[in-house]
């Protein structure tokens, strides 16, 4: 991919987006291709499609596109998508970009849309393989768990922060909660909702609960916490609304004794580093969770060396987007990975001088 044709895709982003959206309202088959689906979640795909892209193209991380496009296919087709819809909609991005740019700008572009276009079999076939579950989900079940999974679906507040408060009752005990109960039982909210199985709503529901119970858990048991360690920085990418992960990140770092600025979803760039500056903490942690905010993340830690050369904090890259491709570390810039809150403790008493024991 060249710097150039990775650019104007990059600026044209906006108008390109535009386009494609009015090649395909415009079709007579629209709704055979997106089924029952208001307009409005086909946009939600093409935009989220655009910046992926963007930032595969950007980074000239191809091999994104091997994990996450079967995942797409998954996902939409379990929602009443047509298979059909994708490669019409990857011919609609073609056309607009040999409509838009010259031939020299747009051939690198075109390949990779050839490409797809060329592996869509492959990917349909990929996609309605048995998805690899990831670890956590896959642990041993509990009572608990089945109880927490259904009070998320149904939206059950009380039972919800009932379990929590059972299985949390002291700061120490925040991060077996998080790692044994709530994470896997999370990953499988998303397993429901990627099969078809939940609605978005329901899923937005489950998410939304999850957070209260770890805002609850967190005035009930930690309010006699003191910090003796260093200062850590926690905070999503710019664009990043994903948060569960890092507020659990945050929280555990906390009960280790640590003094904890969570700074939340969406934090600028800019603004974050001023942050820095103001309170100089010894590492700042980042959290991205959808694979098109990776460079958001890039820019917030480029910012940071750039800011602070030799005297800037670590910087601990976490979140989803990281798990299955442990070269985006070293591609965004970061110090170090976290699958979860003990990996985080690990490397944070690493970097500090003093090894984290296992309990």
């Amino acid at each position: 991919m060249s710097e150039t044709s990775a650019h104007a895709y990059h600026e044209h982003l906006s108008f390109l987006l535009d386009r494609v959206n009015k090649k395909m309202v415009s079709r007579q088959d629209l709704e055979d291709l997106i089924g029952q689906n208001p307009m409005n979640i086909m946009f939600d795909n093409h935009r989220n499609h655009a910046v992926f892209m963007d930032n595969v193209f950007q980074l000239g991380l191809f091999s994104l596109l091997v994990n996450i496009v079967p995942w797409v296919y998954r996902a939409y087709c379990n929602h009443g998508f047509s298979a059909n819809y994708f490669p019409v909609h990857l011919r609609a991005w073609k056309e607009t970009l040999e409509e838009t740019f010259s031939p020299e700008t747009s051939e690198p572009l075109l390949r990779v849309y050839d490409w797809m276009l060329s592996h869509h079999e492959d990917f349909f076939a990929l996609s309605e393989a048995p998805a690899s579950t990831n670890a956590a989900s896959s642990a041993p079940e509990s009572e608990d768990k089945d109880r927490l999974l259904q009070a998320l679906i149904d939206g059950d507040r009380r039972t919800v922060l009932r379990i929590g408060h059972e299985n949390a009752e002291t700061p120490k005990d925040l991060k077996s909660f998080y790692h044994n109960l709530l994470q896997p039982v999370m990953y499988r909210i998303g397993e429901l909702w990627e099969q078809g199985e939940i609605s978005v709503s329901r899923e937005h529901l489950a998410s939304a609960l999850a957070n209260t119970a770890v805002s609850s858990q967190y005035v009930r048991v930690m309010s006699d916490v003191e910090p003796w360690k260093g200062k850590i920085l926690v905070s999503a990418a710019s664009n990043e609304f994903h948060v569960l992960g890092a507020q659990i990140i945050a929280n555990c770092l906390e009960a280790e004794g640590w003094e904890v600025d969570y700074l939340g979803a969406n934090t600028p760039s800019e603004d974050l580093v001023g942050y820095i500056r103001d309170q100089r903490p010894d590492v700042v942690a980042l959290s991205v969770t959808m694979p098109f905010n990776l460079i958001q993340c890039k820019d917030i830690v480029e910012h940071v060396k750039k800011e602070f050369q030799e005297s800037r904090p670590k910087i601990l890259l976490g979140g989803l987007a990281f798990a299955t491709h442990s070269e985006l570390v070293q591609r965004i810039g970061g110090d170090g990975y976290a699958e979860d809150c003990t990996q985080a403790i690990e490397l944070v008493e690493q970097w500090s001088g003093a090894p984290y024991v296992r309990e």
